[in-house]
């Protein structure tokens, strides 16, 4: 589903695919995280070609306006994991809500492992 709003410049409707994107990119920037995790099968097929899905890694169900986000990480060795997951919810969270407009109701990171 996409996110819909009006204001005074018309009817605006972003697309999941698009703020998903937004999400892969703010979270391979963040410090500590190694790579996002491809968690579905066409992510899979792609990397068999030397492509890379611009959405990897990142699960988005959109509810009522609502956004939830699910980050799908290898962290980085020898880093305060706890601490690269809370700046990583805070940062995909702020970064989601400035680009839609709409208000971000969960991110959850899970860590698959550590890339040494």
């Amino acid at each position: 589903m996409a996110l819909k709003t009006s204001n005074i410049y018309g009817d605006i409707t972003i697309s999941d695919e698009a703020v998903a994107i937004i999400a892969n990119r703010v979270a391979s920037e963040c410090y500590g995280v190694a790579e996002l995790v491809s968690r579905r099968l066409s992510d899979s097929i792609l990397s068999i070609f030397n492509k890379e899905s611009a959405t990897k890694g990142v699960k988005l169900v959109t509810v009522d306006n609502r956004i939830y986000i699910d980050l799908y990480v290898l962290l980085m060795a020898d880093i305060n994991q706890e601490a690269v997951i809370d700046s990583l919810k805070s940062t995909v969270k702020y970064h989601v809500e400035q680009f839609t407009g709409m208000r971000v109701k969960s991110v959850n990171v899970h860590a698959l492992g550590v890339k040494l």
